[in-house]
């Protein structure tokens, strides 16, 4: 099966990269102190005295394509590049290529070679989760166990039709061929890192999809695997597929239909670019709403305070869920599931105006996107000192 960085999962969130990403374009990461990497990152780094970071990291900076080794350097890429530029990339713009390029076995690790015969298994787990969404399976989700056992009795590289995946959900589903008592914590690991997707959910070990069935057929069309001539090394490989990145022609599109293009103007923003669109996707998971209100049973405007079951007793289903992060965030994960810390519950029409606000903020500060998770915290919490009856927390 694949292997991945396992213990790492803080390391590959989202904004967690882009801090990363900022810090290697900066420095040799071969000579980082991890005293610096903390002040910068807010990671530990942990390793033992004797290590150096570079030798207990330097798989993660791989993996997630933003280092090669050239010449006795760790030189960032151009995937590196993007992520550090605020607002150029998405969550899942990155998560998406990084599905589509992450191999069994992979140019991060020692067995890799370039005549081998490659397999996508992250791109299998996206496309086997699409499918079950496109044959209409009420409340579409799947284990990582059967993902895994799915993964690997199918023998799928990844670039089969909707058809061969279907059969292979159908018989994964009617006899599951995960194998009890084996040690798959690298897998499981991985797949909670793709978790962070904006129509994804993760709970109790299990992946949901929140996507219309046209939208997960249009989407699994357009994920393919990274091919082309393999590079000779390992690290020559790795640039070579953080140059495809950088040229846009192997990023999978993230539009997920008119359902979430038309729902922008709704919302409160002014544009529907691909940075609302990301953000609104993630507000309008269904599945991710649901696990929400379930575990905060509230029915109080984070803003507004107005209590919207006593406003509107006929119904409970007011509030909207606004995501705290930057706009090109997806969702934090843990090895519990999807962090619900990040959202808050917001009547409509103060979600509208928090919107407008974002939108304001950033023109007057000159950018595409909030700088990282501290910058857009302030950003909503300025919104909210605004409002005529705000009363500050004591």
């Amino acid at each position: 099966m694949w292997h991945w960085d396992q213990g790492r999962l803080a390391y590959f969130q989202f904004d967690e990269l882009r801090k990363i990403a900022k810090y290697v374009i900066e420095n040799d990461f071969r000579d980082a102190e991890k005293d610096d990497l903390l002040a910068v990152t807010g990671l530990p780094f942990s390793a033992p005295a004797t290590h150096s970071a570079w030798r207990n990291y330097s798989r993660i900076l791989k993996i997630a394509l933003l280092v090669r080794e050239a010449q006795g350097r760790a030189e960032p890429t151009p995937v590196a590049l993007a992520l550090a530029r605020p607002g150029e990339v998405t969550c899942d713009e990155y998560l998406h290529f990084l599905a589509c390029a992450f191999t069994e076995p992979s140019p991060a690790l020692q067995d890799w070679r370039p005549d081998a015969p490659f397999r996508y298994p992250l791109l299998f787990a996206l496309k086997y989760l699409l499918i079950k969404t496109r044959m209409g399976v009420d409340s579409p989700s799947a284990t990582l166990a059967e993902i895994v056992g799915a993964y690997g009795s199918s023998g799928f590289v990844g670039d089969e039709r909707e058809d061969e995946f279907a059969g292979v959900a159908l018989a994964a589903s009617a006899h599951p061929s995960f194998v009890a008592g084996r040690d798959y914590r690298q897998e499981r690991e991985s797949l909670r890192v793709i978790a962070q997707l904006s129509y994804l959910h993760y709970e109790g070990q299990t992946l949901s999809v929140a996507l219309t069935a046209s939208d997960a057929a249009n989407l699994f069309e357009q994920l393919m695997p990274v091919d082309g001539a393999r590079a000779r090394t390992r690290d020559a490989e790795i640039q070579r597929l953080a140059r495809l990145f950088d040229s846009g022609d192997a990023r999978p599109a993230s539009d997920f239909g008119q359902r979430i293009t038309l729902a922008i103007a709704d919302t409160g923003f002014r544009e529907g670019s691909k940075l609302t669109r990301a953000h609104v996707t993630i507000e309008r998971n269904a599945r991710l709403r649901r696990e929400f209100f379930s575990a905060r049973n509230t029915t109080v405007c984070d803003v507004c305070v107005m209590d919207t079951a006593r406003s509107y007793p006929w119904t409970k289903g007011v509030l909207d869920l606004h995501h705290l992060l930057p706009l090109s965030s997806g969702t934090r994960v843990t090895a519990h599931g999807t962090r619900l810390e990040d959202l808050v519950p917001v009547c409509p029409s103060c979600h509208r105006a928090v919107h407008r606000y974002y939108d304001q903020w950033l023109q007057d500060h000159g950018r595409p996107d909030f700088l990282d998770m501290a910058d857009a915290q302030a950003a909503y919490d300025s919104a909210k000192a605004e409002y005529p009856g705000f009363v500050p927390h004591v």
